[in-house]
């Protein structure tokens, strides 16, 4: 069934079920269920009833004859049919009662207004959910009776005033040029003012024809300052990758590996050497699927590669999982981009622990001139995406050599087993190389051409706010023609508008329905233009589908989406415009194909693809440059939702339109094929980028690494905190911890007092995020002088949990003499108020008796020992028939 389906082009997925239900598979089973029924009473129900068995409205008699729950338990479940009832007569708000959100995306968005809102979700506090569904019902207009959910009186609202709390940031002082001397800062002051009566008086030039010569500098120097300052301030926001050697590491991995394969000459050899260096690897070869893409990306997808890896697990732990799909040869982008990404799927499926490394063999160009495959760069975006995702499964990237040398397989073996510490690894014929991103500033001088857009340019997803951007951009600096293309064309909103501010611009403006994904629509685009006389000169390829789910949350026909508009796009291009001459062919990639971006993995892959593309046009000669940007202000992806603010907070500012088109101008000037351009604060950036995992991706940025050097811990703080816990007991040192971990939970979140951060509480439930959580864990550094992890949250997801660590982490735990005769002082207490109250219970009685037995040993012990040992047996026992009752 599941195969029919996919043939057909349905999704389907695999129900995790321990019993059979709503099939023929229970029908031994209905004779006793009918028996059973037969003693039930049943009632006309007193509300109209959907059933699942007819999808409509259920007769009430029907309702409460045996016959009508037989069929129940064993026809199909018709709950589309059911809620389309509901929705035909005017119901807009489902609840759903159970214990997670099951079926409300089912619901959600079948008829104009429709939400579907579960009571509760199984990850959430239940109280919390319920209450959230009801004030979300609440505000639609449901009416809900709030005084049956919480009892109670009204009371008036006080009448004295409310405790305020200021929550607006103070604007930070004006710092600029606070350390420039203040003859510096007049003199500059009046360069860029171009104020000839300041600089005189600056300079102490008084004599009118000594300042003649100032006259004529000082247009020069303004503009050469202006110029300078812009470069410099531009230069800040442009980022490259470079490779750094590595040292020749020595370590080898160890134990059973899986090697996932797609068959090629090229992945036999290189797992043959691996076996020669010790490993033992486990094959499974899924080239048919590879073969015929369908079969993995389409119908079962990740479930049918899943059941097919469970099927050859060995029994013996697996330290690895090596993927060598990429070096399958004869490569397909879509297919190899769906491969790599259901197998990553799948792995989360079986629960796979092992760490996950996939082998590429073109995907970077480690040094000018080197042949690149674009297909297999999009395996680095994905997996890049998959460390921030998967942190405790993935192991990492390696790019081999065309030709295998005599010690590369020693090499690889190094990299597998962790030798080097890094997981973006080039292995080349001088050894292995790292991956990097380091500052790009821009050149002194413009160089390059000084390129002026001429004759018509074409710009993919034209119509789009990025597209829309350059083309005002290409309009200012003298375009003659653009053709803009998206997919709905001049049917696309704001387009009609576009085009008129671009013709008052005095550009000639041509709008087209075309999607360059199809190679088709583009070359009859390009036909009709050629037979119009129309010349591209030009390509800006912005077109893109933007992604927000997790990997394990992405479906095959998502994955081919989202990289479809990029990646087959530009392909397409690049393929039409091979023999042509132009002036610039740039493509807008983006950071997440750089450094990744957790739930962009498709998106990431796609971008990848796009960078290394740039790098086989130059390769072959052709023009080319493939600019990776930060998100862009004023109408970009950032600019959804909350999406901007969500990325400020960790360190990533929106580029405005004109200072972003500005570098561009200069990377196109200086024929630069990579450049990353990004407004990062690296100081928060890094401290949330390897909060889950580190990375030495950043570690030439000097303001990354200094963020990702260790704290010292405050040994003035840890000594109060030690002197504070010293003597309690070990439920008094738990509650202290647990009041320590509550209170600083709550300063890194905001809050005023330790209430809103509940003890049994997970963290992820009160608003942390991997960026609070670094903060969180260098303030208990600070309190406890503990080497913490910043995953501390996600180990200890709950602070009684943390607390607990920190706890078996200090030690001490050992019980003083005083401690000791306290504890035993308190356990006479509580057993004597047991003994008043009921009879005592034998098993208190024996675990007491086998408890003095240990205690009266004959070694002789110290401190509150001896004070045990000092009495007999029958005194002993004395003692608790007197003092407890017992």
């Amino acid at each position: 069934m599941v195969e029919l389906a996919g043939a057909a082009g349905c999704r389907t997925r695999r129900l995790r079920v321990g019993q059979a239900f709503h099939s023929p598979l229970v029908e031994p089973v209905l004779g006793e269920f009918a028996a059973v029924l037969n003693g039930v009473v049943f009632r006309e129900p007193v509300i109209p009833v959907v059933s699942n068995v007819t999808g409509a409205v259920a007769d009430a008699g029907e309702l409460c004859s045996v016959e009508y729950w037989v069929r129940h338990a064993r026809e199909a479940v018709r709950f589309a049919d059911g809620v389309k009832c509901l929705v035909d007569r005017g119901v807009t708000e489902f609840v759903e009662v159970g214990p997670d959100a099951v079926l409300s995306g089912l619901v959600q968005g079948r008829g104009e207004g429709v939400v579907a809102i579960p009571a509760v979700r199984g990850s959430q506090g239940e109280l919390d959910t319920f209450v959230q569904a009801l004030a979300r019902l609440h505000v639609r207009g449901t009416r809900v009776t709030w005084p049956t959910l919480r009892p109670g009186r009204r009371v008036e609202l006080p009448t004295y005033a409310f405790h305020r709390q200021r929550y607006w940031l103070d604007e930070p002082p004006a710092t600029d040029g606070e350390h420039t001397p203040e003859v510096d800062r007049a003199f500059w002051s009046a360069v860029e003012g171009e104020d000839m009566d300041v600089l005189a008086r600056t300079l102490g030039v008084e004599e009118d024809d000594r300042q003649a010569p100032l006259r004529e500098v000082l247009p020069i120097l303004a503009d050469w300052r202006r110029r300078s300052r812009e470069r410099s301030e531009l230069g800040e926001l442009c980022y490259d990758v470079h490779w750094r050697p590595l040292a020749e590491p020595t370590d080898q991995p160890v134990g059973t590996w899986l090697r996932i394969t797609a068959g090629g000459p090229a992945a036999a050899e290189w797992g043959a050497a691996l076996e020669r260096q010790g490993l033992d690897l486990v094959s499974v070869d899924v080239s048919a699927d590879i073969a015929d893409i369908a079969d993995l990306a389409g119908g079962a997808g990740p479930e049918a590669l899943t059941e097919r890896l469970r099927a050859v697990l060995p029994d013996t732990p697996v330290r690895g999982v090596l993927s060598l799909l990429a070096l399958a040869g004869d490569e397909d982008p879509a297919a190899l981009l769906a491969a790599t990404h259901a197998l990553v799927r799948a792995l989360g499926e079986l629960g796979m622990a092992a760490p996950l490394w996939c082998l590429t063999r073109g995907a970077v160009a480690v040094t000018g001139g080197e042949e690149i495959r674009p297909a297999q760069a999009q395996v680095w975006g994905l997996g890049r995406v998959a460390a921030l995702e998967h942190p405790e499964r993935w192991g990492g990237l390696v790019d081999l050599p065309e030709e295998p040398g005599a010690r590369d397989a020693e090499r690889l073996a190094a990299v597998l087993a962790g030798a080097t510490g890094e997981d973006q690894v080039a292995l080349r014929p001088g050894g292995l190389l790292a991956r990097r991103l380091r500052r790009a500033p821009l050149a002194a001088t413009a160089g390059g051409t000084g390129w002026t857009p001429r004759g018509a340019v074409l710009v993919t997803g034209g119509t789009g706010a990025l597209g829309a951007h350059v083309a005002r951009w290409l309009a200012r600096e003298g375009a003659e023609h653009l053709v803009l293309t998206s997919r709905r064309g001049p049917l696309a909103p704001e387009a009609a508008a576009l085009e008129a501010e671009l013709t008052g611009l005095g550009a000639r403006v041509t709008i087209a329905a075309c999607d360059v994904a199809d190679r088709g629509a583009l070359d009859a685009l390009l036909d009709k233009l050629a037979a119009d006389g129309v010349r591209v000169r030009a390509v800006m390829h912005t077109a893109g589908v933007a992604q927000s789910s997790r990997i394990d949350e992405t479906g095959p026909d998502d994955v081919a989406a989202i990289s479809a508009g990029k990646v087959a796009g530009a392909r397409h291009l690049d393929a039409a415009f091979a023999g042509a001459e132009l002036d610039a062919f740039v493509l807008f990639s983006s950071t997440a194909g750089i450094w990744g971006g957790a739930g962009q993995g498709a998106y990431a892959a796609a971008n990848a693809y796009l960078d290394a593309l740039a790098e086989r046009r130059r390769t072959r000669g052709a023009v080319a440059t493939s600019v990776a940007w930060g998100p862009w202000s004023e109408g970009g992806m950032a600019a959804r939702d909350d999406a901007e603010a969500h990325l400020r907070r960790r360190g990533v500012r929106a580029l405005a339109p004109d200072t972003a088109l500005t570098l561009l101008r200069h990377a196109i000037d200086q024929r630069v094929v990579r450049l990353t351009v990004a407004d990062v604060d690296w100081e928060r950036f890094a401290l949330s980028y390897t909060s889950a995992r580190p990375s030495t991706l950043l570690s030439d940025i000097p303001e990354a690494r200094r963020a990702q050097e260790p704290s010292e811990p405050d040994r003035e703080g840890a000594d109060e905190l030690s002197r504070r816990l010293a003597g309690l007991s070990g439920a008094e040192r738990q509650q202290v911890l647990t009041d320590l971990v509550r209170r600083h939970a709550a300063a890194v979140l905001g809050h005023t007092g330790i209430a809103a951060v509940e003890a049994d509480k997970p963290f992820r439930d009160v608003g942390f995020d991997s960026l609070a959580a670094v903060e969180f864990r260098n303030r208990l550094t600070e309190a406890t002088g503990l080497g913490l992890s910043a995953t501390s949250i996600f180990d200890y997801p709950t602070p009684r949990e943390l607390a607990e660590h920190l706890r078996s982490e200090l030690g001490g735990d050992e019980l003083s003499e005083k401690a000791l005769l306290a504890e035993i002082d308190r356990l006479e207490g509580r057993l004597a108020t047991v003994a008043a109250q009921a009879a005592p219970p034998a098993d208190a009685l024996a675990r007491l008796t086998a408890l003095v037995e240990r205690w009266s040993a004959p070694a002789p012990g110290e401190g509150a020992t001896e004070r045990l040992h000092s009495a007999t047996r029958d005194e002993i026992f004395d003692f608790i028939d007197n003092e407890l009752g017992l």
